[in-house]
């Protein structure tokens, strides 16, 4: 799902905190991959549809959303249910609700960076 004539991977973030997200914006960039912050999380699955995403990575817990239905919602639509997603929680015992309801991977908040970016360069590769 790279873009056309591209080596970067594009990343959708969605986290309401802005300052994970910014960190894994800025952290995510210098490594080369080209990064897009979603603030409106109601638009997940429209965002994912209309771009070529190679990943994307959700928050379990949304201001007002929950990041399990935006998963479940991407697995259930066809021309986004091969993205890969990254669920990120700081809630205990999510990563098997997250699994669960399609993600490919789960990683706990506090997030150690090289932990993250393996397992980014994982799910982006295995395309």
């Amino acid at each position: 799902m790279k873009p056309a004539g591209s080596s970067t991977h594009s990343i959708l973030v969605v986290d309401d905190d802005p300052d994970i997200s910014m960190m894994l914006k800025l952290m995510l960039e210098y490594k080369g991959y080209s990064v897009t912050v979603l603030s409106k999380v109601e638009e997940t699955v429209k965002t994912l549809e209309g771009n070529n995403y190679s990943m994307a990575i959700i928050d379990m817990l949304l201001s007002g959303v929950s990041g399990i239905d935006i998963c479940s919602r991407i697995r259930n639509n066809q021309s986004t249910a091969q993205c890969p997603v990254l669920m990120i929680s700081a809630h205990p015992n999510a990563k098997e609700i997250c699994l669960q309801a399609g993600a490919d991977d789960f990683i706990s908040k506090p997030f150690d960076m090289n932990d993250i970016l393996s397992r980014i360069s994982h799910l982006v590769n295995k395309q």
